[in-house]
């Protein structure tokens, strides 16, 4: 059943909100309360209804329900739900009918039945020409000329490309071999395949292409059972990778024509410079609800805006699709996801458990890029659980395979790893030769200068006088941003300005946003900055604005952030302190609390133990 107020309409099984066209995210809790109201919106319901009907029966506490309640006035506006005091809730946006309703002044007109007839036979013929016209219309877009074939563009690594770049040429040669839909050519580019699987946007860029053109790319794995294709799309921002498998090349060329004209039906090459959002992966996946890479994408989606709960929910969709020998890297990239959230619950076990499941699916198979990431993962893991032996055993493992795949830039990611934790468990002969490694690799294989971000930041990290550090960080900035290093960059910039001002140098930590893009930390360090130069009254805008955004799309580390400042800038407001105040008792972690002590410990309430 689908609930229309305003410009919102409610899908109540799906439990899926949209704004006009737009998907508006929900966590579970939220929609559950929306669903709750929209069911009966003429009473008002008592807290103790609305917590049996949503968390039913699960022990929270009333700030809880306030918090939610907070959550969707947010999204849908202050006046969508009204407190009645000692009462409860009401819902207030006014409930807008059917489109199938007769409309009262349509109904109250008299019918001329001499003429009933005569309309439905104009009707008949109006409906039989309206569907000729589509149809013509149709036969005439496919035999346009107008209607240009995707344009695809086959990266060409030269020495870079490894022997298994002649294949995946042959491969897709044969597949569009008597496909009009597409056509491509080579573009010679000094970028490795597996560095375009890596910056798949940075390597378009690279690229040089007309706006509507695509690279493609793709590397293939043999076993005794047959060959697996690992191939990739980009394009401005939009990107795509898949997996296919087949007994051998001819039958690899035919699933992979089969795969484009999929890709083609469901609308990935026709919307013309534009980001592949949400909203497009929910249409996508109206037409494909089956389609693993889309599930892929809806749970890495719901991973980057801790919505993990649904996240898990595609991965089982993904795990359950397909047990064949066929379907083993997405039934790995299942597990692998899996563990990584478990990992960041610091569910351990669960964790463990679901890279054994990764490792176990993978062990008869020649995919050694996902047993990278399996061990990669393993590594960290083993470093929480402060089982250092293990995690040095999972590395040395992983630069063996490096070595025997005689992958630079495996190797590379690698010993930059090794060199991270070595660092953080005080091994400081291994994260200086790991590091050394790392360039070593870096200047003889001619890596893209974005890896270099990563050995500078280790560089400025490494050195024990601060002053000594800002040339690197000034390099890093300087270098292409890719999905990769995004974290350097931002680090980077980050220690930068507080540098700034631990020198008061206020005008030249501000000149650092200049040209910069608005993303929500950046807010929050302007207003710090705002906030050092003794200007409260500027800096509190930015962290109202960055802190609805924040609560808007869940970014819960950011949002502490800025109701942490907001609170300290809101002296005499008590109803603003008590809204912030709210918030960090309901999203911050104990020990999150107890690091803020000096701002917060005469107000917050006692927390419960872990």
């Amino acid at each position: 059943m689908e609930v229309k107020f305003a410009d919102y309409r409610f899908l109540r099984e799906q439990l899926v909100l949209y704004k006009q066209d737009e998907l508006i995210p929900l966590k579970s809790n939220q929609a559950l309360l929306l669903d709750f109201f929209l069911s009966d919106p003429e009473r008002i319901h008592s807290k103790d209804a609305i917590m049996d009907s949503v968390w039913q029966g699960k022990v929270v506490s009333e700030q809880v329900v306030f918090q939610t309640i907070s959550q969707l006035r947010a999204v849908l506006g202050d006046k969508a739900i009204r407190t009645f005091s000692k009462k409860g809730y009401q819902w207030q946006l006014p409930i807008l009918p059917e489109h199938n309703s007769v409309p009262v002044e349509a109904a109250e007109q008299p019918v001329v039945e001499g003429s009933a007839k005569e309309r439905k036979f104009s009707l008949a013929w109006l409906g039989v020409f309206f569907i000729l016209l589509v149809i013509s219309g149709f036969i005439y877009s496919i035999q346009s000329p107008g209607n240009k074939p995707v344009s695809l563009h086959l990266l060409d690594s030269g020495n870079n490309g490894g022997p298994s770049q002649p294949v995946f040429k042959q491969i897709l040669s044969g597949a569009l071999e008597q496909n009009e839909a597409f056509v491509f050519q080579e573009k010679p580019l000094d970028i490795s395949v597996r560095q375009a699987f890596s910056a798949p946007k940075l390597t378009w860029q690279q690229a040089d292409l007309a706006a509507d053109n695509w690279l493609i790319w793709g590397d293939t794995y043999t076993s005794e059972q047959g060959i697996f294709l690992n191939f990739g799309l980009s394009r401005d921002n939009t990107r795509w990778q898949g997996y296919l498998f087949a007994e051998n090349a001819r039958k690899l060329a035919h699933k992979l024509a089969q795969r484009l004209d999929e890709l083609q039906v469901i609308g990935l090459f026709s919307a013309v410079n534009e980001r592949l959002d949400i909203n497009q992966l929910m249409s996508m996946q109206q037409v494909a609800d089956k389609d693993p890479d889309l599930l892929l994408l809806l749970a890495k989606h719901y991973i980057s805006i801790q919505q993990l709960d649904v996240a898990l929910t595609y991965l089982q969709k993904l795990a359950n699709l397909d047990s064949s020998y066929a379907s083993r890297p997405y039934q790995a990239h299942a597990q692998w996801y899996r563990g990584k959230i478990y990992k960041m619950r610091r569910q351990h076990l669960q964790a463990a458990n679901s890279l054994e499941t990764m490792s176990a699916v993978l062990a008869d198979t020649p995919l050694w890029p996902l047993n990278f990431h399996n061990i990669k993962t393993k590594a960290w893991l083993a470093y929480e659980q402060t089982n250092y032996d293990v995690m040095f055993a999972t590395l040395e493992q992983g630069i063996k395979l490096g070595r025997k795949q005689a992958d630079a830039l495996t190797l590379f990611e690698l010993h930059i790893i090794y060199s991270i934790l070595a660092q953080k468990t005080g091994e400081d002969h291994q994260k200086y030769h790991h590091l050394n490694e790392a360039q070593a690799l870096l200047l003889k294989h001619k890596l893209d200068d974005s890896n270099l971000a990563v050995v500078y930041y280790h560089f400025a990290l490494f050195t024990e006088d601060n002053s000594k550090a800002i040339p690197y960080l000034e390099r890093i900035l300087t270098l292409p941003r890719t999905a990769q290093n995004y974290w350097v960059l931002d680090n980077a910039f980050e220690m930068l300005v507080n540098h700034r001002l631990e020198q008061q140098d206020f005008t030249g930590a501000l000149a650092m946003f200049s040209g910069v893009a608005d993303s929500l930390k950046k807010q929050v360090l302007k207003a710090k900055v705002m906030q050092a130069r003794q200007e409260p009254e500027q800096a509190k805008p930015l962290l109202q604005k960055a802190f609805e955004r924040a609560r808007l799309e869940y970014d819960i580390g950011t949002g502490l952030q800025a109701a942490l400042m907001l609170y300290q800038l809101s002296t005499g407001q008590p109803k603003a302190r008590a809204e912030y105040l709210a918030y960090l008792e309901s999203n911050a972690k104990p020990g999150w609390l107890r690091q803020h002590n000096v701002v917060l410990a005469s107000e917050l309430q006692p927390q419960p133990s872990d």
